[in-house]
């Protein structure tokens, strides 16, 4: 199978192109590379950033500094008292709120 002379030529180990993977599981090219690119992501994370959680939860910062406020979570915050520094939270935290904020949709 011939893949557009323009398109770059991704292989997979040094066997098959990513336009053969992606034809042999009737995907596109691009899913294909998305797949890889999910799968380099570290599988274990323990803490995340304020900024990630507001990625990860689709929201401003303010609202997850709200809502960690809400249930009283602890973050850790090396920052002297009373001076600003970045913040993560623990793994276990934000799988216990996204826990009780999961819902069945009705």
């Amino acid at each position: 199978m011939a893949s557009s002379p323009n398109s770059e030529t991704h292989q997979v180990g040094r066997l098959l192109p990513i336009s053969d993977v992606a034809s042999l599981f009737g995907l596109s090219e691009k899913a294909v590379l998305e797949m890889l690119e999910q799968c380099r992501t570290p599988i274990r994370q323990d803490f995340f950033s304020i900024a990630e959680l507001a990625s990860r939860w689709r929201c401003s910062r303010g609202t997850v500094y709200n809502r960690l406020r809400a249930v009283g979570a602890k973050v850790l915050d090396f920052a002297a008292p009373g001076k600003k520094s970045k913040k993560a939270v623990s793994v276990t935290v934000v799988l216990q709120i996204e826990s009780k904020k999961t819902k069945k949709l009705a």
